[in-house]
């Protein structure tokens, strides 16, 4: 038996994935330092199927002439040369214009434009000619039936409107829909069907393509057979869905070569080090499903650590489903194999392949940006710049159809299906019982809703709430935010909290908890972020020493004074808030007076005390306010949206809008 396993600290999901784009990117710039670029090279005359959904690693030029490659007609009709017509002097005697030499079909190639022998040497020739097809040369005007009177024998034609003879009437040129040596389809762009037809067009022998990501999935566990049947023997046995599941939804991602590395017992290290040491040498990306866990047979992240000197980035994660996925990076035979060890209840393996893996291969597929060196001195800098700008899951606020229970202790990534949308935000719905080895809950998802921790303030989210949801399914239908512009990763940095109860005597420190909860409830929001609260204390002591308890809190943004309201208290109340303002070094008069309307419409009562908010000199940008218990909440959630923009205005920080 191996020494007992201690639990990984849980680090939240956002984190998570920008660990994930960083040593992503990590290894990115470390074969762009070794000049191994990630392209191949694909007949143009391949199965369709290897070429769609592929993304071009150089433009595809027009060949030469250009497209059409010759004059071709627009109608079925007539062509003939417009200097040769008169309609004054070029009639026979049965009104004919012209007499027919020959008739050019599309697929046609004509070959004796200037000459078939004409039984009228006194009319000028006309050959009949088809849609597509290619006008003889010196033909120069396309006269459609419509405008034409044929004779019995079809050897004579009349054209009825002389206006319709202009040179290059009704033909396309050559050249005229894609000009030679023109970009047809440019860098960067997707192979999708039109493309597909682009590129037959352009007369390209091959183009050069951007190499599929590599990915591996093993499945591990002694109780996974291939199928399930009623055999009593397979009591204790259940079918390994995971692989058919990951390997169908990296499939359907487009940018990924799917690598089936089977299933392995989780009782013989030996056998699975074997197995991956294998997939190490042909995946750039694999991902294995069970072993990772606390239980004695939990072998998969020994294996990944101990046999191949591997990267622990992370090992458990503040979320539900999916808390023990784990991140470690192998070196190997010159290259970094990334691995994703994802626990084996179907619904975490799916939702985490969304939620951490298909990042890292958009970002592989996609390439980072021109200009980045990976060189030791701006190393940090530039992987910054590549977690920054790496698209994420698309996004949008959903509007809840019914209440859900929060979860006390993570967030959770909750199943849900789109009803429809309203004022530009979507209504959702849950799939019902939300337990991770429920594959039920994914049949008909179509996004994850981001819900946050519950507590006794808000036990449930109620009809009507919005959340962010990370739309799964059809996600091609929506644009894909950058890091940077995220809701879900971005916007959602914490707020460092903390509290300070000021009351007349102790008696009143029971509140102290329900009022964290209310603060901390009031400082979270969709756009905002969430508030997590750093120190709380209750002070009934002399009030010159209440500044300095204040300061006292060294990691916290702000610092949340809260006044008992007792009866009697109005006064001592008044002498806290005065003595706070004396003491801060700007006092933020237009928060303060929006912090007490704030108050005011959640305890009318509340409105008279003296509300205060400003920076405190010692805390180098941190902020402070004094508001009342009644009424804290409302104060605080009405200025909610302007703090973190104070708080960049006091560090000298820009503030980001983000608009679309």
């Amino acid at each position: 038996m191996s020494e007992e396993k201690k639990p990984h600290p849980m680090i939240p999901v956002p984190e998570a994935i920008k660990i994930v784009l960083r040593e992503t990117g990590r290894v990115m710039l470390d074969q762009r330092s070794r000049g191994i670029h990630q392209s191949e090279s694909i007949s143009s005359t391949a199965p369709w199927s290897k070429i769609l959904n592929t993304v071009l690693d150089k433009d595809v030029l027009m060949t030469e002439p250009g497209y059409p490659p010759y004059n071709a007609s627009i109608m079925d009709g007539y062509c003939v040369r417009s200097s040769e017509f008169k309609i004054t002097d070029q009639v026979d005697g049965n009104g004919f214009t012209h007499h027919v030499a020959d008739n050019v079909y599309a697929g046609d190639h004509p070959t004796a434009a200037e000459g078939s022998p004409s039984e009228s040497p006194t009319l000028p020739a006309a050959y009949y000619i088809t849609t597509g097809a290619v006008v003889p040369d010196t033909f120069d005007c396309v006269v459609p039936i419509e405008e034409c009177r044929v004779s019995d024998d079809k050897q004579f034609v009349q054209v009825l409107n002389s206006a319709t003879i202009q040179g290059g009437k009704w033909i396309r040129p050559i050249g005229c829909d894609i000009s030679a040596n023109s970009v047809v389809l440019p860098q960067g762009h997707c192979m999708d069907p039109v493309a597909l037809g682009l590129l037959k067009q352009s007369g390209a022998e091959s183009i050069e393509v951007k190499k599929r990501v590599k990915v591996g999935v093993l499945s591990t566990g002694n109780e996974l057979i291939l199928g399930f049947n009623a055999d009593p023997s397979h009591t204790g046995k259940i079918p390994d869905v995971n692989r058919p599941i990951l390997l169908s939804l990296l499939e359907s991602f487009g940018n990924v070569e799917c690598v089936d590395l089977g299933m392995e017992r989780d009782d013989d290290v030996a056998a699975m080090a074997k197995r991956i040491d294998s997939a190490t040498e042909i995946c750039d990306v694999i991902i294995t499903t069970g072993g990772i866990s606390m239980g004695d047979t939990d072998i998969v992240e020994n294996v990944l650590i101990d046999h191949f000197g591997g990267n622990l980035h992370f090992g458990r994660i503040h979320m539900k489903p999916g808390k023990p996925s784990t991140f470690v990076t192998i070196p190997k035979s010159g290259k970094t194999c990334l691995v994703f060890a994802l626990p084996g209840n179907p619904v975490s393996g799916t939702v985490c392949t969304e939620l951490l893996v298909k990042p890292c291969l958009d970002l592989l597929y996609d390439g980072i940006a021109d200009g980045l060196s990976g060189s030791k001195d701006s190393l940090d800098s530039e992987l910054d710049s590549v977690v920054r700008d790496a698209q994420v899951h698309p996004e949008l606020l959903g509007i809840l159809s019914h209440d859900i229970k929060l979860d006390s202790v993570r967030p959770e990534y909750h199943r849900v299906t789109i009803d429809g949308l309203e004022n530009g935000s979507i209504n959702v719905r849950s799939t019902g019982v939300q337990r991770s080895s429920r594959l039920m809950s994914l049949r008909d998802a179509t996004g994850l809703l981001v819900l946050p921790v519950g507590n006794t303030t808000k036990p449930k989210a109620l009809k009507g709430d919005r959340y962010p949801v990370l739309i799964m399914n059809n996600s091609s239908l929506f644009a894909q935010p950058q890091v940077k512009n995220s809701l879900h990763l971005f916007a959602k940095k914490q707020m460092k909290v903390a509290v300070v109860l000021v009351c007349k005597d102790s008696s009143f420190a029971q509140k102290l908890d329900s009022v964290c909860d209310r603060i901390k409830n009031s400082l979270s929001g969709s756009k905002s972020g969430h508030a997590v609260i750093v120190s709380k204390r209750v002070f009934d002591g002399d009030l010159k020493d209440l500044y300095s308890l204040c300061i006292d809190s060294n990691d916290a943004d702000l610092i949340v004074v809260v006044c008992v309201t007792s009866p009697g208290s109005y006064l001592f109340n008044l002498d806290v808030s005065s003595m706070l303002s004396k003491r801060l070094r700007k006092v933020a008069g237009a928060l303060a007076l929006q912090a007490r309307q704030g108050v005011a419409s959640s305890n009318s009562q509340s409105a008279i005390f003296e509300a205060v908010v400003g920076y405190a000199p010692e805390k180098q940008g941190a902020m402070m306010s004094c508001l009342p218990e009644e009424g804290v909440d409302g104060g605080l959630s009405n200025i909610r949206g302007l703090l973190k923009h104070a708080l960049n205005t006091a560090r000298g920080k820009p503030h980001n809008h983000h608009h679309k």
